[in-house]
């Protein structure tokens, strides 16, 4: 699972609590119908991704990805466990927001820090190629830690 993307949309079908509301875990099954187009924008928007809408349907399907929503989008989320240390990581993989601007990583930042630690998650991660959420997250108390660069051979 490589990385986090936020992407715009415009669809008006989203049956989801109010805004105002925490994220709810979300069966991907029901939601399908605006989840599945808003994750097709994403790969859209980032072609150096590999994995599928599909890939991210069947994660959620078997628990090892949990979508969240909300009146504004949803995020999906995943863990991961470093191979050294067995310590594990929330990642916030994808997420998607109907508009632009409406400060939405900090708006549920609070939730899924404390759903990482109710989870067992040592760490919360977030990647993305979106060069503009750099500073928005440094200024949201985040931190970077690596940054990849990829060269075609």
């Amino acid at each position: 699972m490589e990385a986090v993307q936020l992407a715009l949309g415009g669809l008006d079908e989203i049956d989801t609590v109010g805004a105002d509301s925490n994220p709810v875990e979300t069966d991907i099954t029901c939601n399908a119908h605006w989840v599945l187009p808003a994750i097709q924008e994403i790969l859209d928007a980032n072609p150096m991704l590999t994995f599928t809408a599909g890939d991210v349907y069947a994660a959620c399907e078997v628990g090892a990805a949990t979508l969240w929503t909300t009146a504004d989008g949803f995020v999906v989320t995943t863990g991961e466990t470093d191979a050294f240390t067995g310590q594990r990581t929330m990642l916030l993989w994808l997420a998607w927001a109907k508009k632009r601007g409406m400060n939405l990583v900090a708006q549920h930042q609070d939730f899924f820090v404390a759903q990482a630690r109710e989870q067992g998650y040592i760490n919360i991660e977030t990647r993305s190629a979106v060069p503009e959420l750099r500073e928005y997250f440094l200024e949201q108390g985040w931190k970077i830690d690596t940054i990849v660069y990829t060269r075609d051979v």
